[in-house]
């Protein structure tokens, strides 16, 4: 499916919404959720600056049932000490309650697979650092591709379907990116508009337990990003695991991901995930925990030897609310990266503020 067939796929999708939301006045409902973050660091050995993140999202009723969804990161330091702007949502919502529920998303929103994307925002993770899933650049394993994660922390442009009853769910969705690249809303150096197709699926036993799983294919790269052109554009495919429990006052949660992109030669194949572990020990104090593991394996045509490389992060940490809108965090992080024998020690801490202006 090419990027016209997308284009045409999102235009119908967002006119289905606007013809299917009842009529109605518009309403003056308005939900704004502001969030503000910096955290530190001491004791790598690598370089690495202190961050900040400031996020708006920000949804108004326009209809019975129809919202218009936003979220700006107005601003983002990264590690680098780099300084980025975003768009991560602009689309319409329109949902239908009932025994089947039913859901319609148009526009830029968040990708259709992955449980980290969820926590891609300083309130929502539970300790400092942001997944490695999203943000750790897989190793090049082939000269003339362009970089690629684990899982993206795409948001891209699309359309999305979601259906569930009260213990399933379901979703399709046509998006313009690869979920293992991503396209960002601004900047200059942007990949071309490559359809993928996602579908997925989750099952609630009981308030509190879900299992998902998701599937999803298309190209990464375009032939004419590549050096070596001989199969034209490159396709990746991704499967996906995820469960969530939460009881009393412990929250448990994790995704494990198959990986494979296709190279000139021999494709290359990147797996792994984590797992995470949240106690409220005080209604103000909470403690968390995080493994992270990964790997690739791919040929090295010019040694004509397989390559194997790892990559692993712990993750330790302490959470204070020390006022509704204001927590304080600290962990201790250890890291063995990848194509490194050793393993990376340091101490982090940050303050995040979030407020909901209802």
């Amino acid at each position: 499916m090419g990027t016209r067939a997308l284009r045409v796929v999102v235009v119908v999708a967002a006119a289905c919404v606007a013809t299917t939301a009842p009529a109605s006045a518009q309403t003056s409902r308005l939900a704004l959720d502001v969030v503000a973050a910096a955290d530190v660091d001491r004791g790598s050995q690598v370089t690495r600056k202190a961050t900040g993140w400031f996020d708006l999202f920000g949804a108004v009723r326009i209809a019975e049932n129809l919202d218009f969804r936003v979220r700006p990161v107005v601003f983002r330091r990264t590690f680098d000490g780099s300084w980025k702007t975003q768009l991560y949502e602009l689309a319409l919502r329109y949902e239908r309650p009932g025994r089947v529920g039913l859901r319609v998303d148009a526009g830029q929103f968040t990708s259709p697979i992955g449980l980290s994307l969820l926590e891609n925002r300083p309130d929502k993770n539970p300790i400092v650092s942001q997944h490695s899933t999203l943000y750790l650049p897989i190793p090049f394993y082939e000269g003339g591709t362009p970089s690629t994660n684990l899982l993206a922390a795409a948001y891209p442009l699309g359309a999305r379907l979601t259906v569930s009853g009260s213990k399933w769910d379901a979703r399709v969705a046509v998006i313009d990116s690869s979920p293992v690249r991503g396209r960002p809303f601004f900047g200059d150096n942007k990949p071309p508009r490559m359809a993928n197709v996602v579908a997925g699926f989750g099952v609630t036993p009981y308030i509190g337990l879900r299992f998902g799983a998701a599937f999803g294919a298309g190209d990464y790269a375009a032939a004419r990003e590549v050096r070596d052109k001989t199969r034209g554009d490159r396709r990746a495919t991704i499967g996906q695991v995820e469960g969530e429990w939460a009881f009393r006052y412990t929250r448990i949660a994790g995704e494990f991901l198959w990986t494979r992109r296709e190279l000139a030669a021999v494709d290359s194949r990147v797996n792994g995930g984590w797992i995470e572990a949240t106690q409220t020990v005080h209604p103000r104090v909470f403690l968390a925990a995080r493994y992270d593991d990964q790997w690739t394996d791919w040929r090295q045509v010019s040694a004509n030897v397989d390559r194997h490389e790892t990559y692993r992060r712990i993750e330790t940490g302490v959470g204070v609310r020390v006022m509704p809108e204001v927590t304080l965090r600290a962990s201790y992080m250890t890291r063995k990266g990848y194509v490194v024998s050793f393993w990376d020690d340091q101490f982090l801490a940050s303050i995040v503020f979030a407020k909901r202006i209802k």
